[in-house]
């Protein structure tokens, strides 16, 4: 019989969590936004498909620091979180999830808020830089990630 413990069980939601939210930013950064600036999509998948990454971009963030925290109240001292190479890791990590938080919501927002005014293709032109750069910053997430 297998047990599964609680701290087995938040790092499994942790690292699955990071993994889809990391993803769909990629996802979105590489193929939606340049597939809706180049005019493969309407104004109506665009916005599903923004919308639902919008949904994902608030939940992700909420699990993530649940399990992140006890992870990180499991596992480190205060000493051992800022005078460690792990800690430094996992602070950098808090850094980065910060402001993923912040450049998804911003992103999803840009792409979708000015559709009707400015059109699909000039939207999504608008909306490039801020999930070129949360596309950046997950990858990073990622990286980091995998060092601890």
């Amino acid at each position: 019989m297998v047990t599964v413990t609680l701290e087995a069980t938040m790092r499994i939601l942790h690292l699955m969590t990071a993994g889809i939210w990391a993803g769909w930013t990629v996802f979105m950064a590489v193929l939606v936004v340049p597939g809706a600036r180049d005019g493969r999509l309407d104004p109506e998948a665009l916005r599903w498909l923004t919308g639902q990454f919008s949904l994902l971009s608030k939940g992700a963030p909420l699990v993530t620091f649940v399990t992140g925290t006890y992870m990180v109240g499991q596992g480190y001292t205060t000493d051992a979180l800022l005078y460690s190479s792990r800690g430094t890791l996992v602070l950098t990590m808090i850094g980065l999830w910060l402001v993923l938080s912040g450049v998804t919501n911003l992103s999803s927002r840009r792409l979708t808020g000015c559709v009707d005014e400015i059109g699909v293709e000039r939207a999504a032109r608008d909306a490039r830089a801020p999930f070129a750069a949360a596309g950046v910053v997950a990858l990073a997430l990622l990286l980091v990630g995998g060092w601890l």
